[in-house]
């Protein structure tokens, strides 16, 4: 009774205190709402500047160049060819290089083979099957979606990326989808969230805006201007769509049903973000069209930012999905240059892709990093301010050491034991065709693969896990054992190879140089005469448990 007596005196502002929503007046900045500037009209202009050793070899290095050469920071050097074959491959198609690769590379004219290099790249159809992991754990691609084909929205996504379909188009199509998920593949992007507005419009604004609005759905953002009506504003575009049940009957007279998605303008409402509006009106249609809109600041920007940070390590804006005035770009200029070239090519991914990779910044060094921080370190020391100081890398003044993700180890050492693509034992298979997520204890899901409920970061760190399954798990103990199109065997079948030819060869193989004099004379001893099987399998096998197979360098 007491108890009851004490709870019946709190103050009623007490018992309601759950109740309230959260108070951000002190955290939210302060005055009228804020977007990102508008792009300019014409691109900015490249500035013509030199700085030490460093040679622009494109207009993107201008803009890289004159920021290292303002700040007082040393460039590093170029990497070598070996070095550069294996980061391209590992960053445009997702593995790395194999000896008869690497042969046909270093056939090229040394002032020739890195752009022949990028361009071959570009057209192997492993150029599809990585980037569809890339945009799967953008657009949280999952294999199994109630009402769709299995995995219908990954072969969406490979087959777009396979005939280099413009991204604008892509991105309206997926937004704007619409009928049945059996003959529109892209419906899966709606029906995987349930066609619940509000969680599709968490979705579009990361992905494609760059925005998190998630924190405004139930109030207004905490850090940023963003309003719980903006996120409701751009929630109403999808008041109007609903799942659809379809009847359909296959060629053997069998009848089924499926599920499709259907948009009513009319009943949907919208109000974009940026406070444009389309000729469409309302619904997904119009919303398709506000976001891939030239005139959205967010849209071309959002997109070669990710693509710069896939291959550079950091985006220009970073964390990607934070676009907002309180998180400027650390090179404002080059990221407007590279969205109108973006949109000047016609969305073109393949286009930015090559840009990036052919630059001088792409190509530089990653081994020389102590002089690279003491240089930054002495800049700082000269420089007054202390909310100036540059963080070591931040200037793309070198290529940072970056871990392979879960599929690029996966896929490369399929690759590098004759199994890519095909898989092996059809039990392990290139990681483009697994259904995701994979299962938790599965070998990519070791490595980090992303689990798609949000968008991943790849700021992955290694585990004792992972050690693990390298030193004793199935999966590459499995994949190094030989088979008759094991590369071993068509060194020596076909190549007619010595000891220390396959020695070298295995190297390159898995990781894409030479071996020292040491490890050469180490490796001869392991393998004995070279009649056992077992000993090449052994040597393949710890050259994938050294750190260096695991980093891009």
């Amino acid at each position: 009774m007491a108890l009851i007596l004490t709870i019946g005196c709190l103050p009623t502002d007490s018992l309601r205190a759950a109740d309230r929503v959260p108070d951000f007046t002190h955290s939210r900045p302060q005055g009228p709402q804020r977007l990102i500037p508008p792009l300019p009209d014409h691109r900015p202009e490249p500035p013509d500047v030199r700085f030490g050793n460093f040679r622009p070899f494109n207009d993107i290095d201008r803009f890289i160049l004159a920021r290292i050469k303002e700040e007082r920071v040393r460039p590093k050097n170029l990497c070598d060819d070996a070095t550069f074959a294996r980061r391209a491959s590992l960053d445009l198609v997702g593995i790395t290089p194999t000896v008869e690769d690497l042969d046909r590379y270093f056939g090229w004219k040394e002032n020739e083979r890195r752009e022949k290099w990028v361009e071959l790249l570009l057209k192997q159809r492993q150029f599809a099957d990585h980037w569809t992991v890339v945009f799967g754990d953008l657009l949280r691609e999952r294999g199994r979606v109630i009402g769709a084909p299995m995995n219908a929205l990954r072969d969406f996504l490979h087959d777009s990326l396979r005939e280099n379909k413009p991204y604008d188009q892509l991105v309206r199509e997926l937004i704007a989808a619409e009928g049945s998920s059996e003959s529109e593949p892209a419906v899966a992007f709606i029906l995987q969230d349930r066609v619940e507005p509000d969680v599709m419009t968490v979705a579009i604004s990361d992905a494609f805006l760059g925005i998190s609005l998630k924190c405004a759905q139930c109030h207004d953002h905490p850090f940023d201007w963003w309003t719980q009506k903006d996120f409701q504003g751009l929630s109403a575009f999808y008041g109007g769509t609903r799942r659809q049940v379809i009847r359909r009957d296959d060629d053997r007279g069998a009848r089924g049903l499926v599920l499709g998605v259907t948009h009513n303008a009319r009943r949907a409402g919208g109000k974009f973000l940026t406070g444009a509006t389309s000729e469409l009106g309302r619904g997904p249609d119009a919303l398709a069209e506000l976001v891939t809109a030239r005139d959205n600041p967010y849209f071309a920007r959002v997109a070669v930012n990710r693509i710069w940070a896939k291959m550079m390590g950091v985006g220009l804006v970073n964390p990607t999905g934070n676009f907002s005035p309180l998180n400027p770009p650390s090179h404002p200029e080059l990221l407007d240059w590279l969205a109108l070239e973006f949109i000047d090519s016609g969305y073109n991914i393949k286009r930015i892709v090559r840009l990036i990779a052919l630059s001088r910044t792409y190509q530089q060094t990653s081994s020389d990093s102590l002089k690279s921080f003491t240089s930054v370190l002495r800049r700082n020391r000269t420089d007054d301010d202390a909310e100036n100081d540059i963080v070591p890398g931040a200037l793309y003044e070198g290529m940072p050491v970056r871990r392979m993700t879960a599929e690029q180890i996966n896929d490369s050492i399929l690759a590098a034991t004759g199994h890519y693509p095909q898989g092996f034992g059809g039990r392990y298979q290139p990681s483009y065709l697994t259904t995701y997520p994979p299962r938790p204890q599965s070998f990519l899901r070791t490595f980090g693969a992303s689990d798609r409920e949000t968008i991943p970061q790849h700021m992955q760190n290694g585990s004792i896990q992972q050690a693990l399954t390298l030193l004793n798990g199935d999966f590459l103990n499995r994949a190094v054992r030989f088979h008759p199109n094991h590369p071993f065997r068509i060194w020596r079948r076909e190549r007619g190879y010595n000891l220390s030819q396959m020695v070298e060869a295995a190297f390159y193989q898995v990781l894409t140089r030479k071996p020292t004099k040491y490890e050469l004379k180490e490796a001869l001893e392991m393998i004995g005469n070279g009649s056992d099987d077992s000993a090449w399998e052994d040597l393949q096998w710890a050259l994938f448990n050294t750190r260096e197979f695991q980093f891009i360098r």
